[in-house]
């Protein structure tokens, strides 16, 4: 289990790097083809708060809830897996 978890902390920063560089891209990519008075500057955001196996989603959009509830059912279904094979005694 303890190899389970160090998995899913590497890959959640695996991702997290891929994210800002992909980020990084489109930014520069939007300021060569963007004027800089049409820039839009809109954040959407949000964050899933576990409490035990019960998720709080909170975002600022609904598009932004619903892709948190997904992770929120994601997290909850591994969770009770682990739960169920007895590794959180």
């Amino acid at each position: 289990m303890l190899l389970l978890g160090i998995l899913m902390i590497i890959s959640g920063i695996m991702i997290l790097m891929l994210d800002s560089i992909m980020r990084e891209r489109r930014y520069e990519e939007m300021e060569e083809t963007v004027m800089p008075a049409e820039r839009r500057t809109d954040i959407k955001g949000g964050a899933v708060v576990m409490i035990g196996p019960l998720p709080v989603v909170i975002g600022s959009d609904q598009r932004m809830a619903a892709v948190l509830m997904v992770l929120a059912i994601t997290l909850m279904a591994i969770w009770m897996v682990s739960a169920y094979l007895g590794h959180f005694q």
